[in-house]
């Protein structure tokens, strides 16, 4: 049974009638050798030397192919790999896109920043505005029918080789707590040390 919140587990229900079309539509490069996935094949994980590609990255998203300089550079900065982005988080950048464009200036990747945080929407990501109150947008719509489970896959060319897959982190948090004074000295905030001969070292299995 699908799982509509797991990547992995959206199936492909695009028909070659429909990817006929969507080459036609928005010119998409035969040499990037379009392969439609047989019916109930998730787009993830992909066929060695291929992407997958949703079809709303096109019809919703306003992107074409070749991708925009702009839209890698986001990409690259937050570490995430295109097939990832859902539909809503990629319209966001092509209408932050178009607005510079229509200033005549070149996007600026630090300002994008400080309108939108990348966030995990299920098991894709997603940009969303960090002030309600300086938002770059007026309206964007909050349901697309179908999108996850209409999808090609393309020559992995298309997107930079250092465009990995974003893994989610495990970290583990430290607590926030009073510390010895030897640590706030090793931290430099503190200069309260009654030792000038030896400076304070932290050690793992008895190895400093």
């Amino acid at each position: 049974m699908a799982n509509k919140s797991n990547l992995s587990g959206c199936f492909n229900i695009l028909n070659r009638n429909g990817l006929k079309w969507y080459v036609d539509q928005y010119a998409i490069p035969a040499s990037l050798h379009l392969v439609l996935p047989e019916k109930d094949t998730p787009i993830y994980s992909f066929v060695p030397g291929k992407i997958g590609v949703y079809t709303r990255m096109f019809d919703y998203c306003n992107y074409r192919l070749p991708l925009t300089k702009f839209l890698v550079e986001v990409l690259l900065f937050h570490e995430v790999h295109l097939t990832q982005v859902n539909p809503f988080g990629l319209a966001k950048v092509c209408h932050f896109e178009l607005a510079y464009r229509g200033l005549d200036s070149d996007p600026d990747l630090n300002v994008f920043r400080a309108f939108y945080k990348l966030n995990q929407s299920g098991n894709w990501y997603t940009f969303e505005v960090r002030n309600k109150n300086a938002c770059c947008y007026s309206w964007i719509t909050s349901s697309l029918k179908d999108w996850k489970n209409r999808f090609f896959l393309i020559d992995d060319r298309c997107v930079p080789p250092e465009m990995s897959w974003r893994l989610k982190k495990v970290t583990e948090a430290g607590r926030v707590q009073k510390y010895p004074e030897h640590i706030l000295v090793m931290g430099r905030i503190s200069m309260i040390w009654a030792e000038p001969e030896w400076y304070p070292t932290l050690r793992w299995n008895g190895e400093g």
